[in-house]
């Protein structure tokens, strides 16, 4: 899941959007923007895709907007959308702290936080999976144009 905190593209105001990308790594992707957002912002995601996440976009079955939900708490995260659920915990590093990964060369990685998945599920009519054990991470964007 990403959270856009603050941001615009063009005209566009970006400022709390969402949106969740399910995959299969270089296979497919299905993107789903928060029900929440305008037109215009959807949009504005669509038009950044190719910019910020050109390896989802090459394989992208859909792109709707859809309900999707997050929960995040200082040790757990959980978020979900039609056919995907994620529940993950926070891994802590040496000092107890969450593991953090800083000033990764891309936008769309900032404030990276390393977390250990305790449910990952998808189903529907392109894939079933369900992992746990694996990882995942959190990331915020903040997002400009010139």
């Amino acid at each position: 899941m990403i959270a856009i905190k603050s941001g615009h593209f063009e005209s566009v105001d970006l400022a709390g959007v969402s949106f969740l990308i399910t995959f299969e790594m270089r296979s497919w992707s299905k993107i789903y923007v928060s029900d929440k957002v305008s037109d215009e912002q959807k949009a504005a995601v669509e038009a950044l895709l190719p910019i910020a996440f050109a390896g989802f976009q090459r394989g992208m079955l859909s792109f709707t907007k859809a309900p999707i939900t997050m929960d995040m708490t200082e040790k757990r995260v959980t978020f979900s959308g039609p056919e995907s659920s994620v529940d993950m915990e926070v891994m802590s590093g040496y000092d107890g702290k969450p593991v953090k990964i800083l000033n990764l060369p891309n936008v769309a990685y900032q404030d990276y936080t390393q977390y250990k998945s305790v449910s990952h599920t998808h189903k529907s009519s392109k894939a079933t999976w369900s992992h746990s054990g694996t990882n995942g991470f959190t990331s915020t964007m903040d997002v400009g144009s010139r």
